[in-house]
């Protein structure tokens, strides 16, 4: 595959948001960029890649994550078991 189809390829997969940076953040990174030769904007995905994946293979992350979907779990199974209740009185 070359190169060219790959970054349009890659560019059909981006989602563009919007997200605000205090001024001294931004700098820091325009100032990264420059002198990685890269662009901001490759900085910023970089770095969220690399903190989504730390923070994902945490123990406090696990915990939560599980916690979670106990939570959403125990949720469902009182909306199903509501729902039979009600069923019963019709």
């Amino acid at each position: 595959m070359s190169t060219e189809r790959s970054k349009t390829e890659d560019k059909e997969k981006q989602i563009v948001v919007s997200v605000r940076f205090p001024s001294h953040l931004l700098d820091r990174i325009q100032a990264l960029a420059a002198v990685l030769s890269t662009t901001a904007n490759a900085v910023i995905r970089e770095g969220m890649e690399a903190h989504v994946t730390a923070v994902a293979a945490s123990p406090d992350f696990k915990k939560a994550s599980e916690q979670y979907i106990a939570e959403a779990q125990a949720r469902v199974a009182a909306v199903l078991q509501d729902g039979s209740k009600s069923d019963l009185h019709v």
